[in-house]
């Protein structure tokens, strides 16, 4: 018997760096991970390719546009979630246009700019694992997590 065939889900993840600091965003009234922080992401939608997709997310979420030029694919991580399998996509950029404010505060509660190092304190441990591959292992485009539990 051939095995069950599952629904994977696939998200996107901004690296917004400016001058060696990155943006978060604290989360609130979501599913998961309330009052921890995380990077501007979210899920791909259907007949959306990666990349439209965190352009998307940018001005939906932080009233930003950034330029598909301007974006910078630095990993893929396959994730297990407890059983949910996602694929990760984590871009970087360094520029944007527009000004940044929280379009969506029924869902964070504040941004903020932090040193972007690894670790970064109350940050989803996913995307802190993202950042200490990037950091340390530049050239490490594919990255698993969640597999050895």
């Amino acid at each position: 018997m051939e095995p069950k065939r599952f629904t994977l889900r696939c998200a996107v993840h901004l690296f917004l760096v400016i001058d060696g600091r990155i943006l978060l965003e604290k989360r609130k009234n979501r599913d998961y991970c309330n009052g921890q922080y995380d990077v501007i992401a979210s899920h791909i939608l259907g007949g959306e390719n990666a990349i439209d997709a965190i352009v998307r997310t940018a001005r939906t979420e932080v009233n930003i546009v950034i330029k598909k030029e301007d974006l910078k694919i630095i990993q893929v991580m396959h994730q297990n979630d407890n059983g949910l399998e996602y694929i990760n996509y984590f871009f970087l950029a360094n520029q944007y246009s527009g000004t940044i404010k929280n379009n969506e505060p029924q869902f964070c509660e504040k941004l903020e700019w932090v040193d972007f190092k690894y670790p970064i304190n109350n940050l989803e441990n996913y995307i802190n694992e993202a950042i200490r591959n990037y950091l340390n292992h530049p050239n490490e485009k594919f990255t698993f997590y969640g597999w050895d539990k």
